[in-house]
């Protein structure tokens, strides 16, 4: 219900722009659309196009319908001959699928039986009938055989099970990566954390920072010289809280605890890389023997 009234409200901004004559950035921001209401918005123009599409050529084959007809009835009447209408498509798709006798040949499958004035006909089971019920047999097979021959496929109560394992697994993931603060973060030098941290911090930090860490908008990650303190701890808080006077956001409210981990590590590892053009210390020096170490190993 939520989903259909965001689509019915983007289908009515989408008629108001129609009608305002045309969309652009300006108007979104001027509306104060989120990206989900501009998505709507789209949407809803496709799906506007498309039926005007569907109307007109329904439009245009019922006109070349109708003249065709017309040229069939001049023709006969040229030739003295009676008219006889061509089936449409939809008319043999139908007599296909039902293979009914015509009213006016019912006299061939008639019965004896007759009750109150109500014939009884002969007339064989529709087509699309004898197809599915050949069809759910051949189906029923396959179903007994994956489900309770080869075992290949679980059955409800085992779907029930797996789902019951994957769900407690998520949660433990969930309870692991909610658990890690800066009063227990430490740093690791595990390369999928470092690679996590990496994409984390490709994504969201080269902006002010850079590719290398030398520093750009925000200072240098690179150097031994910290304006919020250099440890790991402080990193992750730096991270998690933001410098709202500095203009860093807190992304806290952004990445899990876990990817905030992950950056913090992948971090650490560019102190002391002394990539080129980087920008002039700012803040305090700071050292850290330990953390030192275990980026060399």
């Amino acid at each position: 219900m939520h989903n259909i009234k965001k689509y019915i409200k983007g289908l009515g901004l989408c008629l108001t722009l129609l009608l305002t004559g045309h969309v652009s950035s300006a108007q979104s921001e001027t509306l104060n659309l989120s990206n989900e209401e501009t998505s709507m918005i789209v949407i809803s123009l496709v799906l506007v196009v498309m039926v005007l599409v569907l109307l007109v050529a329904f439009y245009l084959l019922t006109i070349l319908r109708v003249m065709v007809r017309e040229d069939g009835i001049r023709r006969a009447k040229e030739k003295g001959i009676e008219y006889v209408e061509e089936p449409s498509m939809w008319s043999k798709f139908y007599a296909g699928l039902t293979d009914a006798v015509p009213i006016e040949e019912e006299a061939t499958v008639e019965l004896d039986h007759n009750y109150d004035g109500i014939r009884e006909l002969d007339n064989h089971l529709p087509p699309w009938w004898t197809y599915m019920f050949y069809a759910s047999i051949v189906f029923a097979v396959i179903y007994m055989f994956m489900y309770h021959v080869s075992g290949s496929l679980p059955l409800q109560t085992e779907e029930y099970e797996i789902a019951m394992a994957e769900a407690q697994a998520n949660r433990a993931v969930a309870d692991e990566g909610s658990s890690i603060d800066e009063s227990n973060i430490v740093f690791s030098n595990d390369p999928a954390v470092l690679a996590s941290g990496k994409t984390v911090y490709e994504r969201n930090c080269v902006a002010c920072h850079k590719a290398g860490g030398e520093g750009g908008i925000g200072p240098n990650l690179t150097d031994e010289y910290w304006l919020h303190g250099g440890s790991i701890q402080d990193i992750y808080n730096t991270i998690k809280n933001g410098v709202p006077d500095k203009g860093m956001i807190a992304w806290g409210d952004v990445l899990s605890p876990t990817k905030m981990n992950d950056v913090s590590s992948y971090i650490e590892t560019l102190k002391g890389t002394n990539p080129p053009n980087a920008k002039a210390p700012q803040g305090e020096l700071y050292k850290e023997k330990a953390i030192e170490e275990a980026v060399a190993e």
